[in-house]
Formats: C-alpha cells, sequence, structure tokens
C-alpha cells in the first residue's frame, strides 16, 4: 500500500494497562498494511469515561468512547492525526450485544480486545478499523473488512484487503485532506 500514496497523517495509539503487550504487533502490522506511522503510544483507561460504562450490560458504549476519544483526548495532539484506542474491556453499541470495535472515518476509532483471543485476530480487527477510519466500508469480497459478527467469522477472514478495497484506500487518501 506504500507505494504511489501521499505522506499519511500520523497515528496516536491509546491503550489500557490491559492491552499494552498487543500495542506493538498492532503497530508494526498498520504500518505494514497502511504505511502509517504511529508517533505516541498514551496510556487511557476506559473507566476514567464519565457516562461510558453500562452496569447492567457491564460493557462500555463503544459511541462514547469513540466521542470522547474524538473530542477530548485529540485536543491535545501536536499535530493532526488519527487514533486508535485499543481496550480490554467488552464494548458495545446501540442495537447490538457487543462489536469487536468501532471507527469513525477521518478521525478515530476503538478496538476492544475482550473478545478476541489471539494476537493474529487483534492484528486482523485492528487493521478492520483502521480500514473504516481511512473511508472503507464492510466487504463481501475475501478481505480483512469483511463484517465479522463472531469469532469465527472474524478467524475466517484474511488478515490483508482485498484489490479492490487497497485500489479505494489508494484512491481516498491521494484525494482527502482528512488523511
Amino acid at each position: 500500500m506504500k507505494h504511489g500514496m501521499k505522506k499519511l497523517k500520523k497515528l496516536r495509539m491509546f491503550h489500557d494497562e490491559n492491552s499494552k503487550d498487543e500495542v506493538l504487533p498492532v503497530k508494526e502490522a498498520l504500518g505494514d498494511v497502511f504505511g502509517i506511522e504511529t508517533t505516541e503510544v498514551i496510556h487511557f483507561e476506559a473507566k476514567t469515561v464519565k457516562g461510558a460504562y453500562n452496569a447492567n450490560r457491564e460493557q462500555y458504549d463503544a459511541s462514547i468512547l469513540l466521542s470522547y476519544l474524538i473530542k477530548d483526548k485529540n485536543r491535545g495532539a501536536k499535530e493532526s492525526s488519527l487514533s486508535l484506542w485499543m481496550v480490554s474491556d467488552d464494548i458495545y453499541v446501540k442495537g447490538m450485544n457487543f462489536v469487536f470495535g468501532v471507527a469513525q472515518p477521518g478521525k478515530a476509532a476503538i478496538l476492544s480486545i475482550h473478545r478476541l483471543d489471539s494476537l493474529d485476530l487483534i492484528k486482523k480487527e485492528a487493521i478492520h478499523e483502521l480500514g473504516h477510519v481511512f473511508g472503507l466500508q464492510h466487504c463481501t469480497n475475501y478481505c480483512v473488512m469483511q463484517f465479522s459478527n463472531s469469532l469465527y467469522e472474524a478467524r475466517m477472514k484474511p488478515d490483508r484487503l482485498c484489490n479492490k478495497c487497497s485500489t479505494l484506500l489508494r484512491l481516498r487518501v491521494q484525494k482527502a485532506p482528512e488523511f
């Protein structure tokens, strides 16, 4: 992906205490797929975000975490950047029992490692979520951008973009100022 693309914004990675060991391998996987450089790695816990924890569900509302990441945590960034926050807590969005992650194109993503039982799955889902940050949608090809509603589905998809998504990514990055 790195060939023929403009220089991308930097990536700021956030993590909680229980996801810190996955930061380096995820950072390397994202660099390999997207050619993005991680400039900062910052420790931050989801429990400090007011209103995000739903005690009845024993989960965090991923939409609240994502909104907080975009509005508050990026305020102090030295330069314009994209963000990924890896949390070890279980997360959900309205209408779903759980999600592996959630993203806002051009801004940031949250990735929960809570249900992901291997480093390969964590890297795969990090690539998937950052793909959404770059504006990619779910894909029906044999592609990391396939929607995963279960661990089985996540395991079955590859850890790379298909040709169609690679081309879309290249076009989006070349044309979009947010990247």
